[in-house]
């Protein structure tokens, strides 16, 4: 961000309000990208891939990220940062906000804080394997449930939320239906989630590959051969979901959700890689915004 070191970085995010940060970021995308985006809309559409042998150079070029933390501590402190995030977006109605479901909670530990703060908290997950003792302690309704068929009475929940799910969920519109249905009218849903499938880390194959936006340069065949020799992908974890996309939904459900909060995160790190090879990209989209966009946050009040 900014072009400044990790420690600045930290002194700004702990400075600067949420809101002055987003218009911040936002801007410098912009101006960032005028260049990348103007190459982009000018290419051809051929070369579509790239060679293998791009692969193997690239990969040389990219270390691994920091590990996402997994571990007993990391689950909790991630917990509580959500928790309070979700209870700060609704303000002063928090008080009254009281049943909440989560969506895809993987560990449950999000919803495990809320019910240390004194919420009434069910938690679903299509597998119940990574359930955390903890949250079962405190007494977090954890169920084993498919997020696009919720087995739950119409309107009986205060807050649906989920995190990190909508860019992996098969159907995103189905389960969005889901949520609106248990969420009572004049509740909220609350969805953070990201990398978007056409951004650089879309794929989520970067523990393996770790060459950004790779899914756009090499065909589906190279990456899985490549990464079946080091790892492997799952290619069935993402829904292949766009900011474009998401846009869509957003709007054909706007007679029954209001937006108290949208953002759209950019991650323009990778711009170099559109400039080089615009063609691998003008191939797979012709919208821009949907290489730069990585993450959603929108807050919806159900009006109806």
């Amino acid at each position: 961000m900014f072009g400044v070191n990790q420690k600045a970085k930290s002194v700004i995010r702990s400075c600067v309000p949420k809101p002055a940060l987003r218009a911040l970021r936002r801007a410098h995308a912009k101006v960032v990208s005028v260049g990348a985006r103007r190459t982009f809309e000018g290419a051809p559409e051929e070369p579509v891939w790239l060679e293998r042998s791009t692969l193997e150079t690239l990969q040389k070029e990219y270390p691994e990220p920091p590990a996402y933390g997994y571990d007993p501590h990391s689950l909790e402190r991630r917990g509580r940062q959500r928790a309070r995030e979700v209870l700060r977006l609704i303000g002063a109605r928090a008080s009254r906000i009281t049943k909440f479901l989560e969506l895809g909670c993987l560990d449950g530990m999000v919803s495990c804080l809320l019910q240390r703060m004194g919420k009434e908290a069910t938690a679903v997950d299509v597998e119940c394997e990574r359930f955390d003792e903890r949250a079962m302690r405190e007494g977090v309704r954890l169920l084993e449930m498919d997020a696009a068929h919720l087995q739950l009475e119409d309107e009986s929940f205060d807050l649906v939320f989920s995190y990190n799910c909508f860019e992996h969920f098969a159907d995103p519109e189905s389960v969005l239906q889901e949520a609106i249905r248990v969420a009572r009218k004049g509740g909220y849903v609350y969805l953070n989630f990201g990398p978007l499938y056409m951004s650089p880390m879309g794929l989520h194959a970067y523990r393996t590959i770790t060459v950004p936006y790779c899914q756009h340069l090499f065909p589906k065949e190279v990456l899985q051969e490549f990464a079946d020799s080091i790892g492997g992908i799952d290619y069935s974890s993402i829904n292949g979901w766009s900011v474009e996309d998401f846009r869509s939904l957003w709007h054909r459900y706007s007679h029954r959700l209001t937006k108290t909060v949208y953002y759209e995160q950019p991650n323009v790190s990778h711009l170099d890689l559109i400039a080089k090879y615009p063609s691998c990209f003008k191939s797979k989209t012709k919208n821009f915004d949907n290489l730069i966009v990585a993450d959603i946050e929108v807050l919806f009040e159900k009006s109806r």
